[in-house]
């Protein structure tokens, strides 16, 4: 076992040359998340809401609602635990809850990082801990710098991965010390999203193994066992930590109707919604492996993983991979116990994840990487192994050749993995892909706009409670949920119609009889144009696209001036721009554009096929579609871009809840 403090004052610079520089895509991520005037919205405000309530009677038992109720489970489950909820709430109550949710992630995160750097170096040494450092600034970049702060649930669980695995292996291993940070690190990650519950289940089922194992071996102590450390103290407060944690789970196991690990099994057993199924998962597995390395990839979707077919190259790099795994357990099983031990965990990691990658909704799901973040762990396990098996065998190569180590490999290595490491972390600073975007990041300023105009209101009526109506996909979606934290970070309860408790929490739905409150705020949402027909006085506007307003209306008005009718071209303009299953939906979107001119018309693709020449009739000024073009791409919030908050009265509210008349 290698301690920090056997570190020579050479390897201790460069281990600290190493931390800064996994810092720092942390520290950006941070900055990136402020630059942009990121608020909580959509599911990261509900868990900011969720988090709120910890301080309250009404703390959280179970984690955040899931979507399988869109897949069969009549009523819905949630995932599995409130863990984050309860880490949040601290940050949150003294930062506010942008700075304390943002923090608090990017917190964790880091130190699964540096816990994952840590027991490498514990259990392996400095060099096999130096390369461990290379991979983990290779896997942050791969990841992208959103997730490294990212509060999502989906996500929450993804870096801590990082750490419970190499955890697991340390406790198989014989580091039983480590016990109880595995508890820790598991419940973690366990109690975050359904999605990950296999991969860390199967971490925890190793570690279990492992110490079951080491308590038999401990009846038969052998030579090399002088003074091993006790097993029961670790045991014990691994175990009693775990319950701790598991405590508010259990307890609405035991007094839930259904209890929602219940539900989540009763899902799990009957559930028969179409799944990506094995086919899928194996070209995960593979794509794990394969080739281009995974940890030398960026901005990757669920399709990166699932979609076929593998290529020749893919599939034989990937099952060289596995096989190079198999050949280090078998042998290096007697030679490097703890060696062979980190290829069977990096093994059984990548067996949990592609069972877990088969039961995938066959749905807009399976396009979120938020799914697959088992495979950067898994590709950080297998480089782990194979850098650390390759010195082995170059070493051995020498040594059969009557040759040395050359003398100056000791000295530069160090030195040149700062150097590599460099790379990834320099492009985590200075590039922005696909996975450093934020969700909703178009909308931000105009959620904190609607938010600050919805606490004045509040305040102006001297209201203690707030009864928020959401009209529209943004306000649904994204846009109520983070007006309703900042609500209530400011002091007001807020409640909500029509919306499910499993998300909200019991006490903000507002049932049809029950009272409303002082103030009644209505949120709607539109693309150019709020919904028509609603009630209220509006009191706060905000058009995201105000800029290409006055640009765009006129080509709108030409849309709706005539009905469609497509060009002579218009069948040859689709088939060079678009593959079969796309051109069935835009001709499906373009037939309907005098009913919904907007997202065609601020669509560069689409709008190209007008200028183009594809319909015959209604006509486009074509100088203004040149300017329109010019001020593309037009930022949206789930697809709307105008926000309007009204105040209503109470009869008005009887009037806006259509299910309330039935």
């Amino acid at each position: 076992m290698f301690r920090l403090r056997d570190l020579t004052r050479r390897q201790a610079l460069v281990g600290v040359a190493m931390v800064l520089l996994v810092v720092a895509p942390f520290a950006s991520s941070v900055l990136r998340a402020r630059s942009m005037h990121w608020v909580p919205s959509g599911d990261d405000a509900l868990i900011g809401l969720r988090s709120w309530d910890v301080a309250t009677s009404h703390r959280p038992l179970i984690g955040q609602g899931s979507t399988t109720h869109l897949y069969g489970q009549e009523g819905g489950t949630s995932h599995p635990g409130p863990i984050q909820f309860y880490w949040l709430a601290v940050p949150m109550r003294l930062l506010g809850p942008a700075a304390g949710m943002i923090l608090g992630s990017a917190a964790v995160n880091l130190t699964a990082v540096l816990v994952a750097a840590w027991v490498v170096l514990r259990r392996a040494g400095p060099a096999v801990a130096a390369w461990a450092m290379v991979l983990l600034s290779l896997l942050l970049w791969s990841e992208g710098t959103a997730i490294l702060s990212d509060p999502i649930s989906s996500n929450a669980g993804a870096i801590p991965l990082v750490a419970l695995a190499v955890l697991a292996w340390a406790v198989v291993d014989g580091d039983i010390r480590l016990l109880p940070l595995g508890a820790l690190f598991g419940s973690w990650v366990a109690q975050q999203h359904l999605a990950i519950v296999v991969p860390a289940a199967a971490m925890v089922l190793a570690a279990v193994v492992g110490v079951i194992v080491l308590a038999v071996r401990r009846r038969r102590p052998s030579a090399g066992d002088l003074d091993p450390p006790r097993l029961w103290p670790w045991v014990t407060g691994a175990a009693a930590l775990g319950l701790v944690l598991w405590s508010p789970v259990i307890w609405q196991q035991l007094t839930g109707d259904p209890g929602n690990l219940t539900a989540v099994a009763e899902y799990a057993r009957l559930s028969d919604s179409p799944s990506l199924g094995w086919t899928a998962a194996f070209r995960q597995a593979i794509r794990t492996t394969g080739f281009p390395p995974l940890l030398a990839r960026s901005d990757l979707t669920g399709r990166s993983f699932s979609v076929g077919p593998l290529t020749p190259l893919e599939l034989i790099v990937g099952l060289a991979g596995y096989g190079v795994l198999v050949a280090t357990v078998v042998v290096a099983w007697t030679r490097r116990r703890t060696l062979a031990l980190l290829a069977l965990i990096a093994l059984l990691l990548a067996a949990a994840g592609t069972c877990n990658g088969s039961t995938i909704p066959n749905s807009i799901e399976a396009y979120r990487i938020n799914f697959y973040r088992w495979e950067f762990v898994a590709a950080w396990l297998l480089w782990l192994t194979f850098g650390w098996v390759g010195a082995l065998a170059v070493r051995s190569l020498l040594a059969r050749r009557g040759r040395p180590v050359p003398a100056a490999l000791p000295r530069f290595a160090p030195a040149l993995a700062v150097v590599v490491m460099l790379v990834p972390t320099i492009g985590n600073l200075t590039t922005e892909g696909y996975n450093d975007a934020r969700r909703d990041r178009d909308g931000f300023v105009a959620m904190r706009a609607m938010s600050d105009a919805a606490i004045d209101a509040a305040e102006e009526a001297g209201a203690d409670r707030v009864t928020l109506v959401l009209r529209g996909k943004a306000a649904v979606l994204s846009t109520g949920q983070a007006m309703a934290l900042q609500l209530e970070a400011a002091g007001y309860d807020v409640v909500v119609p029509e919306q499910e408790d499993r998300f909200w929490g019991d006490q903000r739905v507002l049932e049809k009889d029950e009272d409303p409150g002082d103030l009644i705020l209505l949120l709607a949402t539109g693309r150019g144009v709020a919904p028509e027909g609603l009630s209220g006085r509006t009191i706060a506007r905000y058009d995201i696209n105000d800029d290409l307003r006055s640009v765009l209306t006129p080509l709108v008005d030409q849309a709706r001036s005539a009905d469609p009718v497509p060009g002579a071209d218009a069948d040859r303009l689709l088939a060079e721009r678009y593959d079969p299953m796309s051109r069935v939906y835009a001709k499906g979107l373009l037939d309907d554009i005098a009913f919904a001119p907007e997202p065609i018309l601020t669509d560069a693709k689409l709008l190209q096929l007008i200028e183009d020449g594809y319909y015959e009739s209604p006509t486009f000024d074509g100088d203004q579609i040149d300017e329109l073009q010019r001020l593309l791409p037009a930022p949206t919030v789930n697809e709307d871009d105008v926000l309007e908050l009204r105040v209503l009265t109470r009869a008005e509210l009887a009037d806006a809840i259509p299910s309330w008349k039935e």
